[in-house]
């Protein structure tokens, strides 16, 4: 007796389960509509054929004598995956910011399409995924393998959420181990020592066309705002007198667009190092909207060009390559270390709550016992005293 699995099928807003009666071999509707749950027997004979005819023919009738505007899913074709692809990427177009959004298609060009783009989604099968995955991690980091199987991952799972297919394929295939090297990772804490900066600083202004260096290291690592919100900053965040920092922008391909997320609109306290770098800045381009821009005397593209160029200070000051984010992370590390209030350095950095700032930084909280010490009497002097009257 012919048996089909059970499949899911969104019609109109309506998510109707199509299911085999085992006793008879046909096919039946299980469906909720306003709180009630509905079942619809129909003669259809269980196979691929029969859900082809169930979702085409009974599943509208049913949702037409149930609903006054009916929008159907999509129709019943043969997907190729640049297909399914251009879609995906139009409906992302509402839920994330521009520059993300610009990368994934840019990863799915060079690194999905070429592979796939023109086959049918149900004709990829799981031992050539992971192929794909393997000739990727010849040639690019775990981590970065992971991003480019993250944008087809969520292609794949459209095509399921729309009965293009019944499974993710990719679904079969283990994911690329992310290793966690924090020195190696982008994302990485591996902040820099005082000793390390004072090179880094020494070796910043040595080619005459990147002035802004200096000035753009000393700033972040007095602020520890992101290299992207660094670029964006234009002279009216600045307020001397008030001494902050008005941070609402972050720059990328050559746009002011939104910060990374709302919390990281903020405003930023102007500490002594990062007034004194930004001073010496605005005598370079006070006449100027953007506070830094490059040597053709225009906004940064974004902060690529100034990534490479801190790659190419660190190997002249002799300093351990890192990315230019361990400023930022330089920033938060020494100031907790030294006893700064984490709450104060999670704002300044943007993070959504203090959970975040201490998942990241908590191993930086060292102290010695006279420091120790010194904090059990003031939070005993806080806290006060109870006396026993019977003692």
């Amino acid at each position: 007796m012919a048996k089909v699995k059970a499949v899911k099928y969104n019609y109109s807003g309506i998510k109707f389960t199509i299911k085999t009666r085992p006793e008879s071999g046909k096919l039946y509707i299980d469906f909720y509509f306003d709180g009630k749950r509905i079942r619809r027997s129909t003669d259809i004979l269980a196979s691929k054929e029969g859900i082809i005819e169930v979702k085409r023919v009974l599943i509208p009738d049913i949702a037409a004598s149930l609903l006054d505007n009916v929008v159907p899913p999509y129709e019943e074709k043969e997907w190729i995956l640049d297909e399914l692809a251009q879609e995906f990427f139009i409906l992302q177009a509402t839920k994330i910011r521009k520059h993300t959004l610009e990368r994934s298609k840019a990863h799915y060009k060079n690194h999905v399409f070429p592979y796939f783009g023109t086959r049918l989604i149900e004709t990829l099968k799981p031992i050539e995924l992971e192929r794909w995955q393997n000739d990727l991690l010849q040639k690019y980091k775990p981590s970065t393998v992971q991003k480019f199987r993250s944008i087809l991952y969520s292609i794949l799972e459209k095509a399921v959420d729309n009965d293009i297919i019944r499974k993710n394929p990719l679904e079969r295939v283990t994911a690329p181990k992310v290793m966690l090297n924090l020195q190696e990772d982008e994302n990485g804490v591996d902040p820099f020592t005082e000793e390390e900066l004072q090179k880094i600083l020494e070796h910043a202004n040595e080619y005459k066309r990147n002035t802004y260096m200096k000035n753009i290291i000393r700033l972040m690592y007095a602020t520890g705002m992101r290299p992207g919100e660094i670029v964006a900053l234009r002279w009216s965040d600045i307020d001397f007198e008030r001494k902050t920092i008005q941070v609402t922008k972050t720059r990328i391909r050559n746009e002011d667009g939104a910060t990374k997320t709302r919390a990281s609109n903020r405003f930023i306290d102007m500490l002594p190092l990062a007034e004194k770098a930004l001073r010496d800045q605005y005598e370079q381009t006070q006449e100027y909207e953007h506070v830094f821009i490059n040597s053709k005397r225009q906004p940064f593209y974004s902060h690529d060009v100034i990534g490479v160029n801190f790659q190419r200070i660190l190997r002249n000051a002799g300093v351990k390559a890192r990315v230019l984010y361990n400023l930022r992370h330089t920033f938060a590390s020494q100031l907790i270390s030294k006893g700064a209030d984490i709450v104060w350095v999670s704002k300044m950095l943007g993070h959504k709550d203090v959970s975040i700032t201490l998942k990241i930084y908590t191993k930086f909280i060292e102290e010695n016992d006279e420091i120790r010490l010194k904090k059990i009497e003031k939070m005993g002097t806080l806290m006060g005293t109870l006396e026993d009257e019977s003692l």
